[in-house]
């Protein structure tokens, strides 16, 4: 499929007799007479250019053609690799050329490319976590005969590098969320010490880095966006992957950047071995990407890596609702000590069972979290906090009214 795909791309005849790719028999009709869709004039320029994208990829997958009820290869077309190739590239400083499309993958989402990176594996390898880490890790790694072995945190969440030194034995892979879900840590040097000391004893990293563009100063009681701070920042972490690119597989996605997660349009990089192991993984069970999000998708990733703003408006409300709970409850927040903060989400002290507390939390107050266990990978007194479930509007009443009313349920 993905060959024939590639031949008509490419402007070769192609007498097509490969799979039940039904959704090509309308293809030549034109199912809608006509489509428009205005945008709204008064959205900020970020969220104009993301109203930008889904007009053109919704008009792009269903009109004069439909081709959004089709199949697509399993990792994205070539024009759409294109895409993730120079986003890589220009965001992760990874070297990689505009022909090495064999080198990554688009995913139905971030969690998709995240699950088949750690399927790529061996069976019986090491998988190194952080203490705190993103909750459906143990379940993929189990599933897939994977050995897991935490590596300790200290108090302010940073890595104890001395216990990582310990059980980084060649072979193993680590994967980490940076920014971290759900403790919003971040830290170049931590980083750049994780991959130096894999990269020293022959082991991988899978790096998964949805919210590389969410990072915040945090001083003084109060959180803020500062431009100028996030591009110093990943200009740290360019220097990072530059170094040590050869042994990673680095995971991304736009859906939190660009405010899509509903259209599940990832991607990935890695060496041609792992992403051809990803990709065989996917298509066993998926047969297709899911083409009308891809088609979308590569609309918004163009317009991101033309203009690459559109983070900006979600960080300011980032920033405005970590102040509020800064303000409001400040004695039940756990936060990072070294003034930076990213990703959406915050723990919450519970002093208590983190299950009995979220569960009473719902129960009597309607009041919804995520116990923080299942992230810490044993027993904690804390729970996870999105600052993004809740929908924004001007002012953010609605924002301030669930922390108030989270203030009175703890009280």
């Amino acid at each position: 499929m993905a060959k024939a795909v590639e031949r008509k791309q490419r402007d070769l005849p192609v007498f097509d007799f490969s799979s039940g790719n039904v959704g090509n028999l309308p293809l030549n009709s034109t199912l809608f007479r006509k489509v428009e869709m205005e945008i709204n004039d008064s959205l900020p320029v970020e969220l104009k250019l993301l109203a930008e994208g889904l007009r053109d990829g919704l008009l792009g997958s269903y009109y004069p053609q439909p081709r959004g009820l089709a199949y697509s290869p399993t990792g994205g077309t070539a024009p759409i690799k294109e895409l993730v190739v120079r986003y890589f590239r220009e965001v992760h400083a990874v070297p990689l050329s505009d022909t090495d499309v064999n080198k990554v993958i688009a995913t139905a989402g971030g969690q998709q490319a995240m699950t088949a990176s750690i399927r790529s594996l061996k069976p019986g390898i090491k998988l190194l976590l952080l203490r705190w880490e993103y909750a459906p890790i143990p379940g993929i790694l189990g599933d897939h005969n994977l050995k897991e072995v935490r590596i300790e945190a200290n108090e302010d969440f940073s890595i104890n590098l001395n216990d990582l030194e310990k059980k980084a034995e060649k072979n193993a892979v680590i994967y980490l969320s940076m920014p971290n879900n759900p403790t919003g840590y971040f830290s170049p040097g931590d980083l750049s010490s994780i991959a130096e000391m894999m990269s020293a004893n022959r082991c991988g990293v899978i790096w998964d880095a949805p919210y590389l563009f969410t990072i915040l100063k945090i001083a003084a009681s109060r959180a803020r966006f500062d431009s100028a701070f996030l591009q110093q920042k990943l200009a740290e972490l360019k220097r990072i992957t530059e170094k040590y690119h050869h042994n990673m597989c680095i995971l991304s996605s736009l859906s939190k950047t660009c405010l899509i997660a509903g259209l599940r349009f990832g991607f990935a990089t890695a060496s041609e071995q792992w992403i051809e192991n990803m990709n065989a993984i996917i298509a066993r069970e998926n047969l297709s990407s899911p083409t009308s999000s891809f088609i979308v998708g590569a609309e918004i990733l163009r317009r991101f890596l033309e203009n690459p703003v559109n983070h900006e408006w979600l960080c300011r409300v980032l920033a405005s609702r970590l102040t509020v709970l800064m303000e409001e409850i400040p004695e039940y927040l756990m936060l990072p000590e070294n003034g930076m903060f990213g990703a959406l989400y915050v723990l919450l002290k519970t002093n208590g069972n983190a299950g009995k507390f979220a569960d009473k939390l719902i129960r009597e107050y309607g009041i919804v979290t995520v116990a923080g266990t299942q992230f810490y990978g044993a027993p904690v007194d804390a729970v996870r906090l999105s600052l993004v479930s809740v929908p924004w509007s001007e002012g953010d009443e609605t924002w301030i009214h669930s922390v108030r009313a989270l203030k009175k349920a703890l009280a």
